[in-house]
């Protein structure tokens, strides 16, 4: 069965565009419903779960700036590809992204030792800004892609526009430095790693780059956690274009709950993997892409998860569907959440792959829901 071939239909696509998208305040207005409401549906699996006392952590998939995202941003609007998703993220406590790509201030050569090299130009961050993102992850194979120049760019306008990083830097010790978020007199500590990449582009004692996945040293950075720290990991690491995780990463995974990581989120093969629940905490092997500009007719759609806490407890995780299937669209990227019948069809396709890793993906109202929590699943289970 192939996981990830879902028909999509263009009539759907245009009206849910104009459904989604950042609406006038006189249209807002003309609605009579917040902006969270916008996006809540009944569906004949139930209804969207919100739960408002909860935190909200949202984290998407990978994101770059060249082939069919830049393609789609010349137009009169060049931010309109993305703006069904700013109202939508405007419902989250604190939003992150992988950052598969330096960010620079002028074009230098290139390392041509690599087969695909992407960068990004600084008025790209406004997309970034536009949707809300508090801090991207740079422990990643891409990071690098223009050198020592291109990551010193890159952490330099991170900085001007006021985007937290974490992932890679001048030296080790910088690149392993946590993004560090607080609610509900909570700390939730962001930590990033690549598994992937030469060993030339890892940071050093005095080198720059990218941090690189080691198992004890993640352990190590979480060795001192205080009663009221949560900690969570972003990896870059698996197979590309396979929808399950290695026995490696499973391994790994395992011991760095039992070793206080609450949460474990993956990304690098491009497509989605399934969700595994141990005692301690749960893992998202791979969330797949969110902005991305490949027409690789292997990428189908992709998820983001929104990470429900009470203070320092994990309720449950919420996963939203987003379309990737940009070939469909002659070509057109437009970035957006599934709309309900298009969001359930995929949930059941994914539902397989959480199945096969022991996990029970919950689908009300075009969401999956994996709870933590059992007398909230049973309160809150449509």
């Amino acid at each position: 069965m192939n996981l990830f071939r879902i028909g999509y239909s263009i009539v759907f696509v245009l009206p849910f565009l104009l459904f989604a998208a950042d609406l006038p305040e006189s249209a807002e207005s003309k609605l009579e419903l917040p902006i969270s409401d916008l996006y809540r549906f009944q569906t004949e699996s139930g209804e969207t779960i919100q739960y408002a006392k909860s935190t909200k952590l949202w984290f998407g998939g990978d994101v770059m700036f060249n082939w069919g995202v830049r393609d789609s941003m010349r137009s009169e609007d060049p931010y309109f590809p993305f703006r069904s998703f700013i109202s939508y993220l405007k419902n989250f406590d604190f939003r992150f992204l992988n950052l598969e790509t330096p960010i620079l201030h002028k074009t230098p050569t290139a390392d041509q030792r690599k087969s695909y090299v992407f960068f990004g130009e600084k008025k790209d961050l406004t997309v970034l800004q536009l949707l809300g993102i508090d801090g991207v992850f740079l422990g990643n194979n891409h990071t690098m892609d223009f050198g020592e120049n291109g990551l010193s760019d890159t952490l330099d306008l991170l900085d001007e526009f006021g985007i937290r990083h974490t992932g890679a830097g001048k030296n080790t010790d910088e690149a392993l430095v946590p993004i560090t978020v607080s609610k509900q007199n909570t700390e939730y500590r962001i930590f990033s790693f690549s598994d992937t990449g030469e060993t030339r582009l890892f940071s050093g004692i005095k080198s720059p780059g990218a941090a690189y996945f080691r198992v004890g040293v993640a352990e190590r950075l979480i060795k001192k956690t205080k009663p009221n720290q949560v900690n969570i990991l972003s990896v870059h690491w698996g197979v590309e274009y396979n929808p399950f995780p290695m026995d490696t990463e499973r391994n790994a995974a395992k011991y760095l709950v039992n070793a206080g990581y609450r949460v474990i989120l993956g990304h690098h093969p491009h497509v989605p993997q399934g969700i595994e629940v141990f005692p301690k905490g749960v893992v998202i092997y791979s969330l797949g892409n969110f902005l991305f500009g490949s027409k690789n007719q292997y990428l189908k759609h992709n998820i983001s998860v929104v990470l429900h806490f009470d203070a320092d407890k994990l309720l449950f995780v919420e996963v939203v569907p987003v379309f990737g299937k940009h070939q469909s669209l002659s070509g057109d990227h437009y970035f957006f959440p599934l709309g309900p019948k298009e969001a359930e069809s995929f949930l059941k396709e994914y539902a397989v792959l959480c199945k096969q890793l022991g996990t029970d993906l919950v689908i009300s109202g075009g969401r999956g829901y994996v709870f933590l929590d059992k007398e909230l699943k049973a309160k809150l289970k449509p």
